[in-house]
């Protein structure tokens, strides 16, 4: 991150309200701002600071129920799940622990999921006939991060969309009926999906940008389809850069900062333009762009020539301002 600690120190030291945001993820805020603390050599706090899945800990209508969370490294989104509230987390790894036959081109990977995976709360079922009630259930699907498996991930995920109201093991009698909506599919009271990152590229130590969480969900969709016949996909909700919900989750956090920070002045003298710093003109820029605030906040997008930015490539997205840098964005 060329020109970020100066950047930083200068916003810190002038009293500049900001906010960190972030389509990465896979970890806990106080892991992640411990990190960037290291490479930066910043002072940071999680009050200001957001990843791609950090608002799912808004969902307290989720958090009393079973839900299913993917991608990410072994269990952490898990245990960031249940860091959120969520009482039930239960992943993809779990259910290939308890039932290896679910997907049988895991074999090689059993080792590594039995190394973390926790028991089930319920066993799945096997037949729609058999009393349910103490069967798995899952309320919402929620992918973290990135899968890392996405042949299990994607199958886990495939068969509750598919499940009778989301017992998993169960397949529901209204796929495929012409009579119904949607020929049948997710009419029977299926759980939603949420993706907390629609990035389809991102900027690893590669050279060349990797595949990301929009990757894998353009896949699904893919999938989906043809498992369906083309049926739509219509239970399914994205966070994350360059979503409406991301941005009015970000503009409260910032928000809530600046009254910290500047104390009863912030409640006399409202927030009214932002700049939004970022390399990634699909995500970053179109953000900025494109959201309305409920607020009347004006969001002024600025690119730096960083990170996804590639010299010679015309941007998908226009910025209002481009710079070389992070600090010359400041």
């Amino acid at each position: 991150l060329p020109g970020a600690t100066k950047a930083l120190t200068y916003l810190q030291s002038k009293r500049i309200p900001f906010i960190l945001l972030t389509n990465g993820g896979g970890k806990s805020e106080q892991e992640r701002v411990a990190d960037l603390q290291d490479k930066l050599g910043v002072p940071l706090s999680t009050s200001n600071f957001i990843q791609s899945h950090t608002p799912f800990a808004d969902m307290t209508h989720h958090h009393d129920q079973t839900v299913l969370v993917a991608g990410g490294d072994r269990d952490k989104c898990q245990r960031v799940a249940e860091g959120y509230g969520f009482k039930s987390v239960v992943t993809p790894g779990d259910i290939l622990t308890a039932y290896p036959d679910i997907w049988p081109f895991a074999k090689v990977f059993r080792d590594y999921y039995s190394s973390f995976a926790k028991p089930l709360p319920h066993p799945i079922a096997t037949d729609i006939t058999h009393d349910l009630t103490s069967r798995l259930k899952i309320d919402a699907i929620f992918v973290y991060n990135d899968p890392r498996d996405w042949g299990l991930d994607a199958s886990i995920i495939l068969d509750t969309l598919l499940s009778h109201a989301g017992y998993i093991g169960t397949l529901s009698s209204k796929n495929g009926d012409t009579s119904l909506p949607n020929n049948g599919y997710l009419q029977d009271s299926p759980p939603p999906l949420y993706y907390s990152n629609p990035d389809l590229w991102w900027a690893s130590s590669y050279h060349a940008s990797r595949l990301g969480q929009g990757g894998f969900a353009a896949a699904f969709s893919g999938l989906w389809a043809a498992a369906t016949n083309g049926a739509a996909l219509t239970n399914t909700q994205t966070f994350g850069k360059p979503h409406q919900g991301t941005y009015e989750f970000a503009e409260r956090i910032l928000m809530r900062y600046r009254k910290g920070l500047v104390g009863q002045v912030g409640l006399n003298a409202p927030l009214r333009r932002v700049f939004m710093v970022g390399d990634n003109p699909e995500s970053d820029i179109k953000g900025a762009n494109r959201y309305k605030s409920g607020s009347g906040v004006r969001w002024s997008s600025v690119l730096v020539k960083t990170g996804v930015w590639r010299e010679g490539t015309a941007p998908s997205e226009a910025s209002e301002y481009t710079v070389d840098g992070v600090w010359d964005a400041v």
